[in-house]
């Protein structure tokens, strides 16, 4: 029985001839699957924030959800700027809009001055503006000091059903804001619908919206940039036609596959328009330079497929290791940022590898003649200089391969001290209105993100476990400046009991069952749970982890009932989680990423000069560090998986590189002119490639959000970085790796020559 065996060549070839013979067939197949991917697309969701910093498998996960449902109750804060926000008409105005508001769906109650004046006024509002004045007076600082912070600011509090989500709380925030806008005010009084969920609201929608926004920038400076690189190319926009029906098919599988959007994935879709247009480069590219040597359109279609196929093909499995090494961060946004790119650069790959032959064919692809353009001798004398390059940099290969390393290693050691940034603050812009306003609110109470320790036993109304909440929460408070307030189940029973705590079970059994149901409920649901709520000063993440750390500390320190179990939770306690989450697995992730990408070269090549990439990727993840050090650029949640980016970006290029060393090895005499011919050759099509896709991230780097914008920098840093890693310290390692292959050999045959010697 005689085996057949296929080669990855002669497969392609296959490939190369259906589709030459069905181009049309191709295209029309692109073009349905194009119209559905559009359809699909339509459906894709995005997550929640919480859900994209937080594993809710997780333990932490499954506490932060199990406090919110049980005893968060979102809170909008209609910030009143007026010239008197203790004036009674105001007052009287504000009290109508409650009542609308209280109309709406999820919305429980709201509080407001009117409220307190009407509450002490037997349930109803004085009379006459003399009476207010008077109640005002009487009233103690606190409260006054709740709904009027200062002589031109009022606030009103609209709670939220407990138990009902962010998701489905920001439901409502349009028909709030179409109220307050619409309500009949005294005239100069500006209402701002403002709290941590409006905020959060208008930061994704903006963030969202700015995405679209730059990346339709950057597809249109990427279009300018092909132009002028590219044009002497024929039918050079072709790239970006085939890139737009990649990012279709992409958009279509992460909604069938349920993939929902965050900004991991949004920070994902500038790699994949780097990696998509450089795809479709490299094969036009080659396919211009197979005609150019006198193929046929079916010739050139073959042997641009049989040969650029499987390299890039290896190349791109080579970017996913990189992209696999995220899977190991314990951030959700990071893993997603990892599956859009992993699948959108398999969806480019194989639109490019149908695509670019299918439209050559329908075109009848002639390269261009003629007189020489200014791009045609600019890109002509890039070759030639090129060749000079590889040239000096072969001559000088061990002093060039020195230099790079150690600065390379330099920030490697020192990239564990640049600072990680995820306030949220930080990542919007100053002038977002939602920051504004919530600034204004801030600044005159404190942080609206209260710092909660969940508490979870046995008969937590116990006299025993009552009296513990009621003296940690005190001691907390005296301890610590940053925090303002604590509010417990203790306080509600020392409120009711006038000031002080009961010192036996029967008396704060009657104590608990004065106080109503609606005001325990934020702090003790039945006998197994409770929450200790701080208010805090506003703090940065670095000083909000202290203090959790502090608090923590004295949580074991105290001794709780042995029945008690307290944990830190809430916002508070997932931003904070997540600087130490990104810190611990950003090195872990570069480290696998290496790792990864070092097995993947030995497995796919069984040849040890396969790892020869590896020592460029290296150096440019180490100059990546030294590059954000020398500029002052912070990690945030999104440039978290630089490093592990970083190694498949870079490892698209040098492949490359080496996939045609391989090839031009076979054909030259000499190695060290082969090194020369690949680089010449394949060097200005990944120039091209990496200059189109800086150009286009750079489009980031005009992002309002600093977020955004630094990301931006960081990734056409490292592109920059990856191209002078494939022109300049892959030819030296290649240099390198020849003139030892090449001392081995001589030893071999100085060796078998003594050996044959001494027979004779």
């Amino acid at each position: 029985m005689r085996t057949i065996t296929i080669s990855i060549p002669s497969l392609y070839s296959s490939l190369a001839g259906t589709v030459y013979r069905h181009h049309r067939s191709v295209l029309a197949a692109m073009a349905i699957l194009l119209f559905a991917g559009l359809f699909a697309a339509t459906g894709i969701q995005f997550e929640s924030s919480s859900d994209q910093y937080l594993d809710k498998s997780t333990p932490e996960g499954i506490l932060y959800d199990q406090y919110n449902e049980q005893f968060v109750s979102d809170t909008y804060i209609l910030l009143i700027q007026t010239a008197d926000p203790a004036d009674y008409t105001l007052l009287q105005d504000l009290r109508i809009l409650e009542e609308e508001i209280r109309r709406l769906e999820y919305v429980t109650e709201t509080n407001s001055l009117g409220d307190v004046l009407a509450e002490v006024n037997g349930g109803m509002m004085p009379q006459n503006p003399e009476i207010t004045t008077e109640i005002l007076s009487l009233l103690p600082a606190d409260i006054k000091d709740t709904f009027i912070p200062d002589s031109q600011t009022g606030l009103l509090y609209v709670t939220i059903k407990q138990g009902i989500s962010t998701d489905v709380s920001q439901t409502i925030l349009p028909s709030l804001e179409t109220l307050t806008d619409e309500a009949d005010l005294p005239p100069g009084t500006v209402i701002d619908v403002t709290g941590a969920t409006p905020y959060n609201a208008e930061l994704q929608d903006d963030m969202v919206m700015s995405g679209v926004v730059l990346i339709v920038g950057a597809l249109i400076l990427m279009a300018i940039v092909l132009f002028i690189l590219f044009s002497n190319m024929r039918h050079w926009f072709l790239p970006l036609i085939i890139l737009a029906f990649g990012l279709v098919y992409t958009f279509a599988l992460l909604s069938l596959l349920g993939v929902k959007i965050n900004n991991g994935a949004i920070a994902s879709f500038p790699i994949l328009l780097g990696l998509g247009i450089d795809y479709a480069v490299q094969f036009h590219a080659r396919f211009d330079e197979e005609r150019r040597e006198g193929a046929s359109m079916e010739a050139a279609t073959r042997d641009t497929l049989k040969n650029t196929g499987p390299a890039v093909l290896l190349a791109m499995l080579a970017t996913t290791m990189g992209f696999l090494a995220m899977f190991i961060s314990p951030v959700p946004m990071i893993k997603t940022f990892a599956v859009v790119s992993i699948i959108g650069v398999a969806c480019c790959y194989f639109t490019a590898l149908l695509g670019f032959p299918a439209f050559a064919a329908l075109l009848g692809y002639i390269p261009k003649d003629g007189k020489p353009t200014l791009m045609m001798r600019a890109m002509n004398r890039y070759n030639h200089l090129l060749e000079g390059l590889v040239g000096r940099v072969s001559a000088s290969a061990v002093p060039v391969l020195i230099i790079a390393v150690v600065i390379a290693f330099a920030g490697i050691s020192l990239d564990p001290g640049i600072p990680i940034d995820t306030d949220t603050k930080s990542m919007a812009p100053p002038d977002l209105p939602a920051q504004i306003a919530l600034d204004k609110v801030q600044d005159v109470r404190g942080s609206v993100t209260p710092f909660p320790l969940y508490i979870r036993g046995d008969d937590l109304k116990s006299i025993e476990a009552i009296q513990w909440i009621d003296a940690f929460s005190t001691r907390a408070v005296s301890e610590h400046d940053e925090i303002t307030k604590a509010d417990s189940i203790a306080s509600l029973v020392r409120k009711q009991n006038n000031g002080v705590i009961p010192d036996d079970q029967g008396t704060l059994n009657a104590v608990l069952a004065e106080i109503p149901a609606s005001k325990k409920d934020p702090y003790l649901e039945g006998d197994n749970e409770a929450v200790i709520s701080f208010t805090t000063l506003i703090l940065t993440i670095d000083e909000q982890n202290e203090l959790k750390k502090q608090v923590e500390a004295d949580v074991i320190w105290s001794e709780p009932p042995p029945h008690l179990e307290v944990y830190a939770t809430g916002d508070f306690d997932l931003y904070t989680n997540l600087m130490d989450m990104i810190a611990s697995s950003k090195e872990a992730m570069t480290n696998l990423g290496f790792v990864l990408i070092f097995l993947f070269l030995i497995l796919a090549y069984r040849r040890i000069h396969a790892i020869t990439p590896v020592v460029p990727i290296i150096c440019i993840v180490g100059w990546n560090a030294v590059a954000m050090i020398l500029i002052g650029l912070h990690y945030n949640p999104i440039s978290a998986c630089l490093g592990s980016m970083t190694i498949g970006v870079a490892a698209e290029y040098t492949i490359l590189v080496m996939e045609r060393f391989s090839e031009e090895k076979e054909l030259a005499a000499d190695p060290a002119e082969a090194i020369r011919t690949s680089v010449q050759k394949i060097g200005s099509a990944v120039t091209v490639s990496g200059l189109v896709t800086a150009g286009g991230f750079s489009a980031l780097m005009l992002s309002v959000f600093p977020i955004v914008s630094s990301f931006g920098l960081s990734t056409v840093i490292a592109v920059l970085f990856s191209l002078i890693g494939a022109i300049v310290i892959m030819p030296a390692v290649l240099t390198l790796m020849v003139a030892v292959e090449k001392r081995l050999r001589n030893k071999k045959t100085d060796s078998m020559t003594g050996t044959s010697s001494g027979t004779r």
